[in-house]
């Protein structure tokens, strides 16, 4: 396959050449929150959406013929299907999504997005299958490794670091709640400098419809519903459903819809993830809670957002002068 220029390549978060799908998030030095998140030293860009569904179904077509490294799903596959564990008995059981289907045999297989979910956030991504993504795209996209280049995998497995000259990466902790919360007081944010919730508000999200006009707005379970209700993981929208409820640096759904995976090592063992989903209440949504996971785990309301450095503007290149080890 033929290989364009690397930032070409770095900036198809939805399409090839789309600039406008990276945000840069300035103001370095900033202080952290009181649970001592969100300082970053550097400025750096994070994705104004989460991976879709569309350009993962691009990097499996590129590296998974096979799927010896398991990064499609099976759960993936079923467009549409409900929990029957004797645990839901007596309760509406949760309705789960699928996002890619898989046709062929071991070595053949090819996917495709299930309709409807191509502007989606992937979800049933493990932290291991983020990183294989971003190696993929620091590796140049194509047929490019997924073990090395901005983690090693195959040295220090799911909780491997990003390298220090990683073209591409998951946001650590800091990058994305600084995105997400951070908003200067001299430039009109509140006092201290960050938001409860990633829409630049201290107030409970609204409720709505993709594509309703609000700028407090977020996917998240109603707790109106009757409490024998479950979640419809169904109901997870296109990136960006919201489009006047971003962040101060100009990032969508940090706050519902799905999770996502950040770089933060808890536990020696697990890697966190921030923002809450469309399964979870709205706390989970505040800046103030963290959970965290394995790094092999899957789930289906759970995403990853990706960082890189800025481009140096005279060359159009990727600079790597930024410290990205800041975790």
């Amino acid at each position: 396959m033929k290989l364009f220029p690397m930032l070409t390549l770095l900036c198809a978060l939805s399409a090839p050449g789309a600039e406008s799908d990276w945000v840069t998030v300035g103001d370095p030095g900033n202080p952290p929150d009181k649970a001592g998140c969100g300082g970053v030293a550097y400025e750096y860009q994070i994705g104004r959406f989460e991976v879709t569904v569309e350009q993962y179904v691009e990097f499996l077509n590129a590296v998974a013929a096979d799927d010896s490294r398991q990064l499609w799903h099976p759960s993936m596959g079923l467009a549409e299907y409900r929990v029957t564990e004797p645990v839901f008995a007596g309760r509406v059981p949760p309705r789960m999504p699928g996002c890619i289907r898989r046709a062929g045999d071991p070595g053949g297989y090819r996917y495709e997005a299930v309709a409807g979910w191509e502007k989606k956030p992937v979800v049933y991504v493990s932290f291991l299958d983020a990183m294989r993504f971003a190696n993929w795209l620091h590796n140049g996209r194509g047929k490019g490794d997924t073990e090395t280049g901005a983690y090693d995998i195959a040295e220090h497995g799911g909780i491997a670091p990003h390298a220090p000259g990683a073209r591409v990466w998951v946001a650590t902790e800091n990058e994305w709640v600084k995105a997400a919360y951070f908003h200067p007081p001299r430039k009109g944010g509140p006092e201290g400098g960050y938001w409860l919730f990633p829409t630049q508000s201290n107030d409970l999200p609204g409720l709505h419809d993709p594509g309703a006009p609000g700028a407090n707005l977020a996917n998240f379970f109603n707790l109106r519903l009757p409490k024998s209700q479950f979640t419809d993981y169904t109901r997870i929208f296109p990136v960006g459903s919201f489009p006047k409820a971003a962040s101060h640096y100009g990032t969508f759904d940090q706050g519902g819809n799905v999770s996502e995976w950040n770089e933060a090592v808890v536990y020696q063992t697990q890697r966190r993830i921030r923002g809450g989903s469309v399964g979870d209440a709205f706390e989970v949504l505040q800046r103030v809670t963290r959970i965290s996971s394995r790094p092999e785990k899957e789930y289906p309301d759970t995403g990853f957002r990706l960082a890189r450095p800025v481009p140096a503007p005279a060359t159009g290149r990727l600079g790597f002068a930024q410290p990205s080890s800041q975790r």
